[in-house]
Formats: structure tokens, C-alpha cells, sequence
């Protein structure tokens, strides 16, 4: 499927040539960019802060705001410091120019990269003017190898927290346990993490790691339902992103009402742990509904449910009819093209705080009468 023509949005559907679809896709994972108290926050901030600092924030665009957000988001994450960028994608770019050495005076050399990551990863540390290799997909055999190998060059290692195509989670204390002890930092690209696992703060804090090697990078545009971007990590790390990183020093930051709406996302995430419940309940009924269609595989040992779900309809070339049919019926399943999945093209549905659990009954109903 291409581009949709979306007219409007609610946290459980979008407007597509005057139809309304019941949509399960996305990344609004918590429902906050459509929450009353987020949006609120952000009505309040437009009429005293307008639309845009119109400055980089190192010359006359910084705002408490923004520094507010920066605070808190750190507090949230367990994490000593942070700093905002423009959106998740540019946070990498920011993390690779603070560690690289041929870019900014940085100790790290070499990226050493799952082979799944993000494709912002592989773009921000080639940009960085890191050596890029990749280690086989949540290899960490392979990890250690490599780790062994460029050791002495400094390593940075770069790695999704949660896979964007299917849902895997990255194993964070193996992969620090194949790295080499000194001139190595580990980053986790969090953007499907962060107010999802850990009770909202992110998959480092769902397995309870702590490491001076560790920071993480994420978006606040997906389970905070905001715009932006962060780097959090230990306090020497974000100073370096703040002083060498030009992707951050040259950027007109966040606008101040969006920074607002994301601090009231905080705030509701903290204060309304109801919406979490509500993500995993909807999440464990569509997968045991998914799984029952034999759409997708049963959990193995060790494995966690989350709330991205990929699959494929054999053969291929049933697979446009099968989404025509179940957009005839209302409901927007998105066929999609992305780097990692399953096949070249595979659908891929999330689900949501938001949705009702006779949403995800009728998702259920309308994938089993269109296969």
C-alpha cells in the first residue's frame, strides 16, 4: 500500500475518502496524542510560547520548557541526564557524532550494529564517520566476536530496543556481557520501548539493567504521543552530545507547546496506569486471536507479547486482495514495505490502549472472513 490520504484522526480511527476505518496502526501505543489533558497542555503553551523558537537552543531558542522536559524525562527513564532533539531519527545522529572519534574528538571508532536496528542508526553512524559492521540479529556470539576483533578502536554498539517490524526485544545484559569493558558504549534505539515495556520507562528498565556504558536513545512521537526526540545516558555523555553534535547544536527545537504536551504525556503516564493495562490486555487478546487464525506463531520460552504483530498470507499474491477486502469491511490493516520484517511485504498491525475490546473482536471477525 502506498501513502494514505488520511482527513482526520481519533486514537482509534482515521477518515480516508469520507470513511471512517477502525485503524490498528501506528504507533500511538498509549492513545496520548489524542488524550484531553495532552492536548490541553499544548492549547496552553501556543498562547504563550507561539509556534516556534525560531533559534537553535545554544543561541537564543532554548526555552525552561524544553529544559523542564529534559529534567523529567531523564527522572522518568532512570537516567542521570538527557537531551532533546529534533525526533528520534536525529537522536542517533546526535549519539553517534558525541561518541565518534574521526567526527568529534569522541573514543569510539567502530559501530558495531544489529543487523535488524533501525536504518536511522546505520545513516547516523555512517554520517558520524564510524566504521559500520553489523552482527547477526540478536547474535551475541557474534557480537563478541566482532567486540574482540575491534576492541581497541572503541566500539560503539547500536541496537533497537524493540524491534520496529516484529516486535523482538533486544537482550541488553547479554549483548554488554560481549562487549569489551573500556571504550565501548552500548545504545539502545528505545522508539518502541519507551511507554510500552518497564511500566512506561523503556526496555532497559523492564530488565533491570544498569551499566555506565548504557544510554538510550527514543522518540516521544510514538507511546507519548508527542513530537521529538531524546538522548539519555550518563551526564558526561549528554554534555558531549551538547557540545560536539552538530545535528543537536544546529536544530530549531521542539516547539515549546509540543514540549509542554509532552510533559503532561508524562504526567498521564505516571498518574494513569490504567492506560498500560489497558495496552497489554488488548495486546494479550489479539494475539491469542491472532495466533488461533495461525497467522502468527506461538510465544517461545522467554519470549514477551508486544503490541506490534507482522505476518504474511500465503501465497503472496493473495495478499493485496486479502487488504482490499478487509478495507472494504473498515478496517485499516496496513500491507506495508520495511526493512526487517518477515517478507518484503507483510502486514503489520499494532494495537493500542485505546481500542475497545470489541475493536480488536471485530479485527479478529474481519481477518478470518477475508482469508
Amino acid at each position: 500500500m502506498g501513502r494514505i490520504p488520511v482527513e482526520s484522526i481519533t486514537s482509534r480511527t482515521v477518515t480516508v475518502d469520507g470513511r471512517e476505518l477502525l485503524a490498528f496502526a501506528g504507533c500511538n501505543y498509549l492513545g496520548l496524542a489524542n488524550h484531553p489533558r495532552v492536548l490541553g497542555a499544548v492549547e496552553r503553551a501556543l498562547r504563550t510560547h507561539g509556534i516556534s523558537t525560531t533559534a537553535s537552543r545554544e543561541t537564543t531558542g532554548n526555552t525552561l520548557v524544553h529544559e523542564a522536559l529534559e529534567r523529567e524525562l531523564a527522572e522518568f527513564l532512570g537516567q542521570e541526564a538527557a537531551i532533546l532533539s529534533a525526533e528520534g531519527y536525529t537522536a542517533n545522529f546526535a549519539v553517534a557524532q558525541a561518541l565518534s572519534s574521526s567526527y568529534a574528538g569522541g573514543e569510539h571508532a567502530v559501530a558495531l550494529i544489529d543487523a535488524k536496528s533501525h536504518r536511522s542508526i546505520r545513516n547516523a553512524s555512517l554520517a558520524a564517520g564510524l566504521r559500520v559492521l553489523d552482527y547477526a540479529h540478536r547474535d551475541t556470539a557474534d557480537l563478541a566476536e566482532l567486540s574482540h576483533r575491534h576492541g581497541s578502536a572503541g566500539v560503539a554498539v547500536f541496537t533497537d530496543g524493540v524491534f520496529a517490524a516484529d516486535g523482538a526485544v533486544a537482550p541488553i545484559s547479554r549483548l554488554l556481557e560481549a562487549m569489551p569493558r573500556t571504550r565501548s558504549t552500548l545504545v539502545i534505539d528505545d522508539c518502541h520501548g519507551f511507554c510500552v515495556l518497564g511500566k512506561g520507562a523503556g526496555s532497559i528498565a523492564e530488565q533491570g539493567v544498569r551499566d555506565p556504558r548504557l544510554c538510550m536513545t527514543t522518540t516521544l512521537a510514538k507511546g507519548l504521543g508527542c513530537y521529538g526526540g531524546c538522548v539519555a545516558g550518563p551526564r558526561e555523555l549528554i554534555q558531549a552530545v551538547r557540545d560536539r553534535a552538530s545535528v543537536y547544536r544546529g536544530h530549531t527545537p521542539v516547539p515549546p507547546a509540543i514540549a509542554a504536551g509532552a510533559r503532561e504525556a508524562l504526567r498521564v503516564v505516571r498518574e494513569e496506569p490504567q492506560w498500560l493495562e489497558r495496552l497489554w490486555s488488548n495486546t494479550h487478546a489479539l494475539r491469542a486471536g491472532l495466533e488461533s487464525l495461525g497467522l502468527i506463531p506461538r510465544l517461545g520460552s522467554g519470549e514477551r507479547a508486544m503490541p506490534i504483530f507482522t505476518f504474511v498470507v500465503s501465497p503472496a499474491s493473495r495478499m493485496d486482495e486479502v487488504h482490499r477486502r478487509v478495507l472494504e469491511a473498515g478496517v485499516l490493516a496496513p500491507l506495508i514495505e520495511y526493512p526487517g520484517g518477515p517478507a518484503p511485504r507483510f502486514f503489520r498491525v499494532t494495537v493500542s490502549a485505546a481500542h475497545e475490546a470489541a475493536d480488536v473482536t471485530r479485527l479478529l471477525e474481519t481477518l478470518e472472513r477475508c482469508l
